[in-house]
């Protein structure tokens, strides 16, 4: 008969060599050039990421058109103003910011890739958060 703390091992050794494997498949990757389209997001996020993937010249072709894109992305964004206490104790200024992207691939709508990103004080706003979005969205483009 098998202990409970066999069974338990077991699962645990399972767990982790399932998780090894995960680890080891690689992300899919978003061609060079693909057609994104970019959806209206909050407070004009997808401006700032337009503007964004420009700036950091990731190669993909923005279109206008959501029916001529190969792939679709998605988001929010969250700004939070300084706060009495933080400017009278920190005399900070800056804003906290928050985004997020996702981007889909439209024919299956696998999600190829998703970034989050916090910044607990930031210099330029949604400026900053878009740019560390289109940083690593760069990283997946192959």
């Amino acid at each position: 008969m098998t202990s409970f703390k066999t069974v338990a091992v077991c699962i645990a050794i399972l767990a982790l060599c399932l998780t090894s494997v995960a680890a080891d498949t690689p992300a899919k990757s978003i061609p060079e050039n693909a057609k994104v389209y970019i959806s209206p997001m909050p407070d004009g996020f997808d401006t700032f990421l337009k503007a964004a993937i420009e700036k950091k010249k990731v190669p993909l072709e923005i279109v206008e058109d959501r029916e001529k894109a190969e792939y679709l992305i998605t988001g929010t964004s969250e700004t939070q103003k300084s706060g009495v206490a933080k400017k009278l104790v920190f005399l900070d200024w800056r804003s906290r910011e928050e985004a997020s992207i996702t981007v889909f691939e439209t024919k299956s709508g696998e999600v190829v890739f998703s970034y989050s990103v916090h910044k607990s004080s930031s210099n330029h706003g949604k400026q900053s958060t878009a740019e560390a979005c289109a940083k690593h969205l760069k990283k997946s483009v192959k």
